[in-house]
């Protein structure tokens, strides 16, 4: 897991650096290894509710540090049964978060949580050669995105439609705030969207690789 973790935190920086808007931004730094009670002194403020806190907890973006925190103890229940590719969408949900912070977006606690998840998308569809990312990888991350959903980060079909949005697959949807409060609404009308909510595990569904749609990571935003 560890290797994992290395490997896809030097490509989000390398990826940083190759796109026209983010690279006049200093990047996030990434430290990992972190103990879930490690403290940063200072503290970090959280970018949804604004609260200051000094623990790490689990791995999180800290947006007065610039930082993403990885917590290794959290991450591996779920690399332990969706592999790498819940390592990849965990970090590039954090990431999304950094892209948050940097553009000044805000909103509803699950609108800001579903569009990191939909960036996790773009990010990693961004990478999909350098990665070599795998049709099971995707279905694994949509399990892993469908598996943590909860009232504040948005229901599990969501998450992973954002997920699904992000790889570009969606017609209907882009990472824009505006069009991710209607899925935090489950204002949608695309039948895979439909099927996901019907289902018991987004593994039932069919997720394709990155789409026609699929834009760059500022693009996805609509910067």
């Amino acid at each position: 897991m560890d290797s994992s973790i290395e490997a896809f935190s030097e490509y989000l920086i390398r990826h940083w650096s190759q796109d026209p808007k983010l690279k006049k931004f200093p990047p996030p730094q990434i430290i990992t290894n972190i103990k879930s009670d490690s403290k940063v002194i200072g503290g970090c403020i959280g970018i949804n509710d604004g609260q200051l806190s000094n623990d790490v907890g689990g791995t999180s973006y800290c947006s007065s540090t610039n930082t993403i925190f990885v917590v290794p103890d959290q991450i591996e229940p779920l690399h332990r049964f969706f592999g790498r590719a819940a390592v990849n969408y965990v970090l590039a949900h954090e990431y999304g978060h950094y892209l948050q912070n940097l553009f000044q977006i805000s909103g509803e606690p699950v609108v800001m949580e579903l569009q990191a998840d939909c960036l996790a998308g773009a990010i990693i569809g961004q990478g999909y050669e350098e990665l070599k990312v795998t049709q099971q990888d995707i279905v694994n991350m949509a399990l892993t995105a469908y598996s943590i959903g909860d009232k504040s980060h948005g229901a599990g079909p969501q998450r992973a439609y954002a997920v699904y949005t992000g790889l570009g697959q969606s017609d209907e949807l882009t990472c824009k705030k505006e069009d991710i409060a209607k899925l935090s609404l489950g204002q949608i009308q695309d039948p895979v969207f439909k099927k996901v909510t019907q289902q018991r595990s987004a593994g039932e569904v069919q997720f394709n690789g990155k789409g026609p749609n699929l834009r760059t990571i500022s693009g996805s935003m609509g910067i």
